[in-house]
């Protein structure tokens, strides 16, 4: 079964061709069908700086009590959510502050 097609909008393609072919067998051009001129193509920006590169990344797991799990868990999504950073940022960001006061926790760990 053959499909009907609406007819087309556009320009007639074939006349467009004849017409060419026309002006080229006379010698002369027809401006309605000739091409517009193009233009030279913009040089490809040189990169400002080398592509940087993905951030190294490792999967660990610690086992904790629940209740710090979830205290970690809802501090990421807080900053997270408040900041729009990924979450690994935001959990490498916490882990470096942490890492500030490795004193303060051993103080809390040894009692004193």
């Amino acid at each position: 079964m053959k499909k009907e097609l609406p007819p087309p909008t556009g320009p007639d393609l074939t006349e467009l061709l004849r017409s060419r072919r026309r002006a080229s067998a006379s010698g002369g051009t027809d401006p309605s069908t000739d091409p517009p001129a193009q233009q030279d193509p913009q040089p490809a920006p040189t990169p400002a700086a080398a592509p940087r590169r993905a951030p190294t990344m490792d999967r660990r797991s610690w086992y904790m009590p629940a209740e710090s799990a979830a205290a970690l868990a809802a501090a990421v999504d807080d900053l997270h959510y408040a900041t729009r950073q990924p979450k690994h940022a935001v959990l490498a960001a916490l882990l470096a502050v942490a890492l500030e006061h490795q004193d303060e926790a051993r103080e809390r760990l040894q009692g004193t």
